[in-house]
């Protein structure tokens, strides 16, 4: 017995200097000697969870609880297990008996307020976060995940006043001097952001996510130093899977479609590295209708709804039945929901609800097909098709790549976007529609209806010159894209490149750049962004040539400038998201306009600049004949989508 007890207390002297490990060999001893003692099984429970190994956390923290019920650290730590495998609802049952046994148990207080706020019940959780924060007003995690809540709900400037709180009580804190940068970012103010992420860089250079934050922070502001250092070290990082970034901003820095497979893998990885998966009865299909699930983060005023939502109209009712499942935020006076719940069975808004309760929902509406229509982008629910929602899981049209699970499907593509050959980079079964993979959908109205008769004076625009335009996403805008726009505007007379920029900072960083291409800075004029989409479509009319990017093309956007009758210059690469404009361009009929290289793109707006009688033959083209194609047939092309639907099932 005496030297179980100098046993325990040596386990409990490594334990406490951080010797986990150590320690954790004579627990496991010790509890298979001494198997009715909670106190063993909790400190043992407690070395699992230090070590991330939640399942076995688990394991042991619930037989402690078997032995005494009565003890509130082990149903603390219980819950954090659970919540680290994505549980939170479960973790949330245990915070709560923690509490009920001990109700000044503020750790339980502050891990029930972050589950809250993952659960997305952000009322309740902020009440416990402050609870929390009135009695320790020395407590940085409250305020940085309150910071956090705040972020959340879009409401950064808050956020930013929680995440200082946190960073004033230890300058040291990275992780809420991160969350401040991305609340700055949020909020546009990209050089501040910077700042405080060089503080982070300054501190440990090796701090998760901080290439990416920082060269994104950049890209907005035209802030091309060091550029192809960054990109090249954040390669040869995700090569060797020392790192793993947002899968969409991989596509503003590279056309490879192997990478990208490699950093999604290296990303699902790391996000469900500790989750353990809902138990999914896959069945067969035997539903009368098609049941058709669309799983989407964006049913409000976004690209997205605005393509789908004429196929929700024509999808034929007779042989299928559609269900919504909006997992975005909840809008007030959502006019875009509203005119689209009409088309569905039922609506179901799964906002704040468990992935768990999701999947029993689904599963209750006897899905057939879920259809993801979010991907990886802003408001994914992953974590619902890892588990499986659906017997066929499909990733269509939100996402241009593949998602990295392999419980998703199929992807559904067209052969210009995914050639043949480009098959082995996706996770996914690659399954085509006959022609472009993404229509035109926003109204099959071709012509805007209020005419605003903007003039080029409006806008500083030279009247008898060529305008280029390049209205993008200032993270689309990269230094070899600008060599292009340079050579072309050098080689155009007097011709003007317009481009979109609210913020000065990125104005006087172009500027610069156009100064080290000896390019005229007055050859560079600068637009605000117009909330009105028929007086931006208005305005897009007084250009001559739309100039797309690379490697992340346009995609919707494209439409914009049809119903401009703007012609665009496009540039083909090797990924999915650098062939999206050529696939449009290829169903319109217009591939004369499609570049295989920055030569090819250069020689191809030169020549449209120089030759006005050209440029005439491509707008009316535009004008006249597009308006016509495949593009804006909604109902053929949801009756194509329905027969690959149909043949999917065939082939499960």
């Amino acid at each position: 017995m005496q030297k179980d007890k100098e046993k325990f207390n040596l386990a409990r002297k490594l334990h406490l200097s951080g010797k986990v490990e150590e320690a954790q060999k004579i627990y496991i001893n010790l509890c298979k000697k001494y198997d009715t003692h909670h106190i063993l099984f909790y400190l043992l429970g407690t070395t699992f969870l230090q070590i991330k190994k939640y399942d076995k956390a688990i394991i042991n923290l619930e037989k402690s609880i078997s032995l005494n019920p009565n003890f509130p650290d082990t149903y603390n730590n219980l819950g954090v297990a659970l919540a680290e495998n994505k549980k939170y609802s479960e973790a949330l049952q245990n915070y709560n008996k923690a509490i009920n046994l001990k109700n000044d148990f503020m750790d339980a207080y502050l891990n029930r307020g972050i589950s809250l706020n993952n659960l997305k019940k952000y009322n309740e959780a902020i009440n416990d976060l402050n609870l929390v924060i009135k009695f320790q007003p020395e407590n940085i995690k409250a305020y940085n995940n309150l910071g956090n809540i705040f972020k959340n709900l879009k409401k950064y400037n808050e956020a930013i006043k929680e995440y200082d709180k946190a960073i004033n009580l230890n300058e040291n804190f990275l992780e809420a001097i991160s969350n401040k940068a991305d609340a700055l970012e949020s909020l546009e103010k990209f050089d501040e952001a910077l700042i405080e992420l060089n503080k982070i860089n300054n501190q440990n250079a090796n701090f998760i996510g901080l290439d990416q934050k920082i060269i994104s922070n950049k890209m907005f502001i035209f802030d091309w130093t060091n550029f192809n250092e960054i990109t090249k070290s954040i390669k040869n990082k995700i090569l060797k899977k020392e790192i793993n970034i947002d899968p969409l901003f991989i596509y503003y820095l590279f056309d490879d479609s192997n990478l990208q497979k490699i950093n999604s893998q290296s990303f699902i990885n790391n996000q469900f590295k500790n989750y353990e998966k809902i138990n999914f009865n896959k069945k067969d299909i035997k539903n009368e209708k098609v049941k058709i699930g669309y799983f989407c983060g964006d049913f409000h005023n976004h690209p997205v709804l605005h393509i789908m939502s004429e196929i929700f109209k024509y999808h034929d009712k007779s042989k299928f039945e559609l269900y919504a499942f909006s997992h975005g935020p909840k809008k007030k006076n959502n006019v875009w929901k509203n005119a689209i719940t009409k088309y569905f069975k039922k609506f179901h808004d799964i906002f704040d609800i468990s992935d768990e309760e999701v999947i029993k929902l689904a599963n209750k509406e006897n899905i057939d097909i879920a259809v993801n229509l979010t991907g990886l982008t802003e408001h994914s629910r992953t974590s619902i098709f890892y588990n499986r929602v659906a017997p066929i899981q499909i990733n269509y049209l939100g996402y241009t790549g593949t998602i990295g699970l392999k419980s998703m499907d199929y992807i559904i593509a067209d052969k210009k976007v995914i050639p043949e050959d480009h098959k082995k980079h996706y996770f996914e079964k690659v399954c085509y529609l006959p022609e472009c993979y993404i229509p035109h959908t926003n109204n099959v109205e071709f012509k805007i209806s209020e005419k605003k008769n903007f003039l080029r004076s409006d806008f500083n625009l030279p009247e008898n010159k060529i305008v280029f335009c390049a209205f993008h996403n200032p993270q689309k805008v990269n230094p070899e894209i600008f060599d292009s726009w340079a050579n072309i505007l050098k080689k155009t007379d007097e011709s003007v490149l317009w481009v979109k920029s609210n913020n000065e900072i990125a104005k006087r960083n172009m500027l610069y750049e156009a100064k080290k291409r000896t390019l005229d800075t007055k050859r560079i004029i600068f637009a605000k962004g117009m909330a009105n989409i028929n007086d931006h479509i208005e305005r897009l009319k007084l250009a001559d040539i739309f100039l797309d990017t690379y490697p992340y093309a346009s995609h919707s956007t494209i439409y914009d400038y049809f119903k401009a009758y703007l012609p665009a210059v496009i540039r083909e690469g090797n990924s999915f998201p650098s062939r999206v404009g050529s696939s449009i361009y290829s169903t319109a009929g217009l591939s004369e306009l499609i570049a295989k290289s920055s030569l090819d793109y250069e020689k191809i707006a030169i020549d449209l600049a120089n030759d006005k009688s050209k440029l005439l033959k491509f707008r009316n083209k535009i004008k006249n004949e597009v308006k016509n194609s495949y593009l804006f047939d909604s109902s053929k092309f949801t009756n194509n989508l329905e027969n690959l639907y149909l043949k999917i099932i065939r082939k499960n």
